[in-house]
Parts: structure tokens; C-alpha cells; sequence
């Protein structure tokens, strides 16, 4: 399936995303955390490669995302635990830049891919423009990538861009190798600083 990637011009909303290390969760975490907070839409994922559990999380205020209470308060009630007694995590603010395609659609994918990296301050503006001008169209309209979004976070690494696919099998498969493999892309690439892969699966 094709998507088509017009750009989301819809306000963004904030969100938190919260990684856990050296945990990994299955079914039955996501629908116990889910219902220690029904009256927000969590959407839980697990490392394919490696422990760790990450949950993205709707911002009830914009002053709250710089709160560290705030977040350690919404963990505590979704893992059930006290607030003293929480497992080591990570826990960012996320502020959108672009969004392409469906993100129900993106939603109901079983497949989340991200690429987060820190950028210099001397190419961060071009950075910018190749994510938005080449970059992430050019993935989005990979068959199969229903939804894709970049973010700018609060924390480091400093830019996150997130993929939803139809299958695991279409990150790094012809279609997206030959979406990235451009000059553009390989001068670029060579900036990155601290970059990190993780392709997740969704509960």
C-alpha cells in the first residue's frame, strides 16, 4: 500500500516519551498500564533488539513536560509502583516538526522504527531542510511506511524521526535503501552525532 505523505498541518500536540532500559514489556504490561491510565492514549512498544520498553504519552499541560515529578507521578501510576521505588528511565519531551501520512493508520501498524541523533550547530539548519525537503518524504512514501514523523526533543539526542510499517522487513529493504542513498543524504550523515537505530514492536 502506497500512502499518501501530505504533510499534517493540524496542531501539534505535545507528547512525553518515556524509555525504559533493561525492561521489556509484553501484552499483558501494556493492558495493565493502559488501564492505570484509560483516560489517556499510551502507545506501548518493545525493543526488537534490545530490554527496553518505550511508551509515548499525551501532555496533559505544556508546563508539565519540563516537570520531572509530573513524569515520575504518570510512570508510578502506570506501573503501579511507588513513586520512590521507580526503574531507572528516560523520559523526553517531544515537539513535532513534520508529519506525513495516516497516523491512525500509523497506529494500528505493528512495526515502529526510529533513527534519533544529535546534530553541530553549524549544519543543524541544513540538517533541517534535507530531513524535511528529501529525507522523510522520500521514506514516507517507501509501500508499507504508513505513517511518518520527526520531532525536535528536550533532551539529547536532540531529533528523533519515527517510522510505522506494515512490516519489519521494509526498513533497510530495496525500496528504502534506494530512498536514502543520495549525495545529500551521505554528506549529512557524516555530521551525526550520537545516533541511535531501534526498531520497536508495538503492543
Amino acid at each position: 500500500m502506497h500512502i499518501d505523505s501530505a504533510a499534517d498541518s493540524s496542531p501539534a500536540k505535545p507528547v512525553w516519551l518515556f524509555e525504559l532500559p533493561g525492561i521489556r514489556w509484553d501484552e499483558s504490561d501494556a493492558l495493565r498500564a493502559r488501564q492505570q491510565l484509560s483516560d489517556l492514549d499510551l502507545d506501548v512498544l518493545t525493543a526488537v533488539s534490545e530490554e527496553e520498553t518505550w511508551i509515548y504519552a499525551p501532555a496533559q499541560h505544556r508546563r508539565a513536560t519540563e516537570k520531572s515529578d509530573e513524569s515520575q507521578l504518570l510512570l508510578a501510576t502506570m506501573l503501579g509502583a511507588d513513586i520512590n521505588a521507580l526503574p531507572g528511565y528516560r523520559h523526553r519531551s517531544l515537539d513535532r516538526l513534520l508529519s506525513l501520512g495516516d497516523v491512525t493508520a500509523g497506529r494500528r501498524q505493528p512495526w515502529h522504527y526510529t533513527s534519533q541523533t544529535d546534530i553541530p550547530e553549524h549544519v543543524e539548519n541544513e540538517f533541517n531542510r534535507w530531513f524535511d525537503e528529501e529525507h522523510l518524504p522520500q521514506l514516507a512514501g517507501v509501500d508499507g511506511t504508513m505513517h511518518a514523523a520527526r520531532y525536535r526533543t528536550n533532551g539529547s539526542p536532540r531529533y528523533i524521526a519515527c517510522y510505522d510499517l506494515e512490516q519489519r522487513e521494509i526498513q533497510g529493504g530495496p525500496a528504502w535503501r534506494t530512498a536514502i542513498a543520495t549525495p545529500w543524504r551521505d554528506r549529512i550523515h557524516k555530521e551525526f552525532l550520537k545516533p541511535r537505530r531501534l526498531m520497536l514492536k508495538r503492543l
